[in-house]
């Protein structure tokens, strides 16, 4: 399934779903409980969601911008699909591949694409995505 997510309409039906979530997690006892939906939530994500791509857009840095080199944006992917964000500045793209695994199976396939149609591109370092272990509301404090 591809959709637009950047319509009022689509942002306003993920805020709502997002506060769902939230709520439902929040209305439950037991850490035991949250997990088990957070778990049905990311089974059911991993089944329907190959791949995300997402075009965060040109970003607007003004006079600046020409000392930017590079813009990025770190975020995590979806259950265990491939997520690929996508940002332009100073007249450059920078595509990232953010997945769950650390096969380079669909970075190499992309760069052989690219160098098969005479596109030429600058690879930067591949690097484990480490989020911060950040304490969820409901957790008590040990």
């Amino acid at each position: 399934m591809v959709f637009e997510q950047t319509t009022e309409q689509a942002i306003l039906t993920g805020v709502a779903s997002q506060k769902g979530i939230s709520q439902l997690l929040l209305s439950k006892a037991t850490d035991g409980e949250r997990t088990g939906i957070a778990k049905m939530l990311g089974d059911t994500t991993s089944r329907f969601v190959t791949a995300n791509v997402s075009y965060v857009g040109k970003a607007d840095f003004k006079e600046a911008e020409r000392y930017i080199r590079d813009f990025r944006l770190v975020t995590s992917g979806a259950g265990t699909a491939l997520l690929l964000e996508i940002s332009a500045v100073n007249g450059k793209f920078t595509i990232e591949f953010v997945q769950p695994f650390s096969s380079d199976l669909y970075v190499s396939a992309f760069l052989e694409e690219l160098e098969q149609n005479g596109i030429t591109y600058c690879l930067q370092k591949a690097e484990k995505l480490e989020l911060p272990n950040v304490r969820l509301p409901w957790s008590k404090l040990e």
